[in-house]
């Protein structure tokens, strides 16, 4: 039961006590709320009286703004979590001394003035917004370290439901015979108990998301957009003046309560029970009819609306207080209030949240400061002046109610702007490609917009950028009735790429005989991309909805005679494929599967794609599962991935094939393998996970990196039992880092390249791995962010990222992860010979026995580049006690150098060709291939050639066509130009060891631009055009190496 409601939440038992931990304290913070404001409230009341609060809502709003003012400028130079418990502190101390005055007060020891209540008032309603807003930050900080996101709204659950317990708590105690002094000192307590949880939860769990790193504009910049915005002229206007017709009708109930219930226990329990029941509305709004409200509503229409319920409710207080309705003002005046508190903080708020998402990335965070600091202070300004007309006896009740129902009118007005200039704030997001698709607000607002009229979609379809039309697409999508009304009429368009994308998006899920008559009338069109759109959404028809006879046989007739091979259209056969296997046509069966399994079989790499994805989408993958497997080695890697993809329903060997295809070289393919086996992973459960497990030992270091991507998404048990092999993994690489200093300290930087460079792979591969699993233990992108901090190049940055990593993380691995994260060289090295257990009483481990340890390594890959440094450096005896020990078990890419064991075979002279291990040597040697591993270049050196030149051989002759690139293995060419009938020609370059050649008119088919003739008698390996380009296709690494040497011939040439 409680695994199922972890993997409800999306959480792991880790997290439990942190989110507990957390739910309570917010839950106690806003205990205090409700008790703070209830006390202060009524005590001011009854001790001062209402007529006074005009003077208390001005101070609010000046000490307000300026504490949010002086925050801002704290948080700029004290740390959050420092900055939030000071502030604890701070308003524990105030609630404490308020609480003492109120016990001398009633005992007699002490004498006060108003003063004292007017700052027992504000200082109360201060401490309340501050604690609050202190405790959404700490929440916002603690649900980004953790992955269940949901646990947002579960705290604002627990805080709405202290502010409720609140607002009880201080009726009940009231009734029972609590002092006001009690209650407050309560709250005092509470505070403490309160600074008491968050300080173990904000040292161990809070992390502040990092902010962006784009540019911002500047103050000035954001105030001359806002004066220049309507939309948010008009957003401020209504925020500000709602604010204060709140600030009106909250006074207005505190009058009538004071006339209602003249003792102080009276009027507390009054206050105590609305804010419950305010809290009460707040949750049931926010959680249940928010959503609803503003769906039907409309994002941009919610303030107009608002603005008209403060109209009829503002008429309706003019009716009783005006004694036309004989009805209980107290009751009025409580259900409106308790309607005008529900509006402010369940509708209003999250509306203006929504709203300023169109804000620019580059004005969002200015113009924020400017709106909410101006509403908050000038709102509250603003209210103060309203209500002192009343309380200086200017406007009675009735006349206070006429004037807001005035300005609820006026301002229904402003909220009909608002509602108009939303529309065109938002069409203009969308052409400016600055709207967010996946956002589910901003898609429901636009799905109103779109509603509305059909013309501003339709532009977006008919709009000359690309970019623009595929977001219309995108939109229309998610608006069926609006997309059928928009591209019906655009599918006959005169430009056929307005034709296609009106195909596009031309909803499927219903059969429509006008626009199906034209789909098979598409088929014939003469732009290939507008067929193939036509025959998608045939496609996308018959799988989703049903047709009746005549209809199944218009479109069998259409498609089927289209079914033609060697057509040169793969993607357009594969959706006549699909709607022919979903129409069961079995007059066209043999056509089809002649036509599949050509495809399959082709060598045309879009051809075999296509035909995989048809096998997967027709469920025929077991008929061809064969040949799937055999693409699974294509040089392309789109072939690859297409046939990994298919693998989730091979039953036999589908798991060990994708584990395998987990060390391909393209990252696609391997990110379709973790794919495939996260699915297979879950539909088999517990056996697929130990199952995996096993995998682990013996796989590669590509193969081990993914399969912990898949095992970390398991359930805790399994995750458990990932933790420690995960730890020894990373010991392994503290152990590697260490033989990496060995090896670098022996000064062959040749001979012990390839298992360096191996070793470090492994290093990042375990650093990878842990990583990942700390982020399913909390949250990926938390641990991301912070692990690109640490790579910042501020050192407080870095230090901040370790200590929040110390404190979310897992101990069993950030023990042996932290120090792979530093970037102090000598540090690293420190931590390695300690966590290596290599270092005893004083002595280190030699190399010997450091080579000794690597090649009974796992991964064959890193066994082959020791074996080949331990030959070359010759220490055989160490190979012979690999063979002695695995006997016939050795890996095939250590055999070949079993074989090189004897003296006379591995000292090469100048005549013997070079041995495949010598190749990859050479190879990793030259920039164009230096970046790949042993893995990938061993299969690059069984493609390339040896050959030798005498001295004077023109290897490469200017003006010819080459098809072969070349490496210098040994010896010096010089690269010349040779212009008209000069014979000497000029000389350009000298090449010598490891340098490549050649290749440009591999790349750009002209002919050869200079000569390159041996100097002496050279040694070269060449590559085959073919070869090179199939290699530039499955390492799509040496593409870029080529390009940055292209790149600085280019400069090169320029300068000279």
């Amino acid at each position: 039961m409680m695994q199922r409601l972890l993997r409800l939440l999306n959480l792991r038992r880790n997290e439990v006590p942190r989110l507990s931990l957390a739910a309570l304290a917010f839950f106690l913070v806003a205990v205090d709320d409700g008790i703070v404001k209830a006390v202060a409230s009524g005590v001011f009341n009854i001790r001062v009286g209402p007529q006074h609060l005009p003077q208390m809502y001005s101070w609010i709003a000046v000490v307000f703004f300026s504490t949010m003012v002086a925050l801002s400028w704290l948080t700029t130079r004290v740390q959050r979590h420092r900055l939030v418990l000071s502030l604890f502190v701070l308003l524990a101390i105030v609630l404490a001394a308020n609480a003492m005055a109120l016990l001398g007060v009633e005992t007699g020891a002490v004498t006060v003035g108003d003063g004292f209540y007017s700052f027992l008032f504000v200082s109360s309603e201060l401490i309340r917004n501050v604690a609050g807003f202190q405790v959404w930050i700490v929440a916002g900080g603690i649900c980004f370290a953790s992955r269940a996101k949901v646990l947002f709204p579960l705290l604002a659950a627990s805080t709405t439901l202290g502010d409720i317990g609140g607002g009880f708590l201080v009726g009940g105690l009231g009734r029972v015979g609590w002092d006001s002094w009690q209650i407050y000192g309560l709250a005092a307590l509470n505070t403490l108990f309160v600074i008491g949880l968050l300080r173990p939860l904000m040292r161990r769990y809070f992390v502040t998301p990092a902010g962006e790193s784009g540019s911002t504009a500047t103050m000035r910049q954001n105030l001359d957009y806002f004066a220049r915005s309507s939309y948010l002229r008009s957003l401020f206007i209504l925020s500000l003046v709602l604010f204060a017709l709140y600030t009106a009708i909250h006074y207005g109930f505190n009058v009538i309560a004071r006339e209602s219930f003249p003792e102080e226990a009276q009027i507390m329990g009054l206050f105590g029970a609305f804010f419950a029941l305010a809290g009460v509305a707040t949750m049931l709004t926010t959680t249940i009819l928010l959503r609803h409200i503003l769906s039907w509503l409309g994002i941009g229409n919610a303030y107009l609306w608002v603005c008209v319920i403060h109209a009829a409710a503002a008429l309706l207080l003019v009716g009783v207080f005006g004694d036309w309705l004989p009805v209980s003002a107290l009751v009025v005046i409580f259900a409106i209030n308790l309607l005008n508190y529900v509006l402010l903080d369940a509708v209003i708020a999250p509306t203006y949240q929504v709203l300023m998402k169109l804000v620019p990335d580059r004005n969002a965070d200015g113009t924020r400061m400017i709106m909410e600091g101006g509403f908050m202070l000038f709102g509250g300004l603003l209210g103060a002046s309203v209500t002192a007309l009343h309380a200086q006896d200017v406007l009675t009740l009735s006349q206070l109610f006429t004037g807001l129902a005035v300005a609820s009118v006026a301002m229904a007005w402003v909220g009909w702007r608002l509602r108009q200039s939303h529309r065109q704030v938002l069409i203009q997001a969308v052409k400016d490609q600055d709207f967010d698709v996946e956002d589910e607000q901003a898609m429901q607002a636009m799905r109103q917009v779109v509603s509305d009229s059909v013309e501003f979609p339709r532009s977006l379809l008919l709009h000359a950028d690309d970019g623009v039309r595929e977001m219309g697409i995108e939109i229309l999508k998610q608006n069926e009735s609006a997309a059928a009304q928009v591209c019906e009429p655009l599918i006959d368009h005169d430009n056929p790429r307005i034709r296609a994308a009106a195909w596009q998006t031309l909803g499927a899920s219903s059969v429509d005989q006008t626009i199906l008559d034209h789909a098979l009338r598409h088929l014939d069109d003469e732009d290939e991309q507008v067929r193939l759109s036509a025959a998608t959404w045939s496609s996308q028809l018959v799988s989703g909805s049903e047709l009746d006879p005549q209809q199944r046989q218009s479109v069998i007739d259409a498609v089927a005679p289209r079914l033609v091979p060697d057509a040169g259209n793969a993607e357009l056969q594969t959706e006549f494929l699909v709607i022919l296997e979903r129409l069961d046509d079995a007059d066209s069966s043999t056509a089809r599967a002649l036509m599949l399994e050509s495809l399959i079989e082709s060598t045309q790499v879009g051809e075999i794609v296509a035909g995989v994805d048809v096998t997967n989408r027709t469920a025929q993958v077991a008929i061809f599962l064969d040949q799937i497997r055999g693409h699974l080695h294509h040089h392309h890697p789109a072939v690859r991935e297409a046939a990994v993809r298919c693998l989730s329903v091979d039953a036999g060997e589908g798991l060990t094939l994708l584990i395998d295809m987990l060390g391909d070289p393209d990252r696609d393919v391997v990110d379709a393998a973790v794919e495939t086996l996260t699915g297979r992973f879950v539909a088999d459960g517990q056996d697929g996970g130990r199952t995996l497990l096993a995998a682990l030992d013996g796989a590669s270091v590509k193969q081990w990196e993914g399969l912990v991507g898949v095992l970390s998404q398991g359930d805790d048990e399994l995750v458990e039992a990932l933790m420690p092999i995960t730890r020894q993994q990373l010991i392994e690489a503290h152990r590697a880092r260490v033989i990496v200093e060995l090896l670098t300290q022996q000064g062959d930087e040749d001979e012990t390249r390839l298992l360096r460079d191996q070793l470090e792979l492994a290093i990042d591969s375990a650093r990878q791995s842990a990583v990942r699993l700390l982020g399913q233990l909390g949250d990926v992108d938390v641990v991301a962010d912070l692990m690109e901090r640490m790579g910042e190049g501020d050192a407080g940055a870095r230090e901040n990222a370790i200590e929040l990593l110390e404190n979310i993380g897992n101990p069993q691995l950030l023990g042996p992860l932290l120090p792979l994260l530093t970037d102090d060289v000598d540090e690293q090295q420190q931590q390695a010979w300690e966590l290596s257990g290599w270092q005893e009483a004083g002595r280190r481990i030699d190399l010997d026995t450091a080579l000794r340890h690597v090649l009974q390594a796992s991964d064959p890959w890193t066994q082959m580049a020791a074996g080949w440094t331990a030959l070359r450096l010759g220490r055989p005896h160490l190979l012979q006690q690999l063979r002695d020990q695995l006997g016939e078990d050795v890996p095939e890419q250590v055999k070949e150098i079993l074989e090189l064991m004897s003296d006379h075979e591995h000292e090469a002279e100048g005549d013997q060709p070079l041995t495949n291990m010598e190749k990859i040597t050479f190879l990793k040697g030259s920039p164009f291939f230096a970046a790949l591993p042993l893995e990938e270049l061993y299969h690059i050196a069984l493609a390339v050639q040896e050959e030798a030149a005498k001295e004077g051989t023109c290897v490469i002759e200017q003006g010819s066509l080459g098809d072969k690139m070349y490496i210098v293995v040994a010896g010096q060419l010089e690269v010349r130009i040779f212009g008209g009938n000069d014979t000497e020609g000029s000389r350009m370059a000298m090449l010598s060891d490891k340098q490549v050649f050649g290749d440009m008119t591999l790349l750009d088919d002209e002919p050869r631009s200079a000569s390159v003739i041996a100097v002496g008698d050279v040694r070269l390996l060449s590559l085959q055009r073919g070869d090179l380009e199939r290699i530039l296709r499955r390492y799509s690494s040496i593409a870029f190496s080529m390009m940055r040497i292209l790149s600085r011939r280019l400069r090169e040439a320029m300068a000279a």
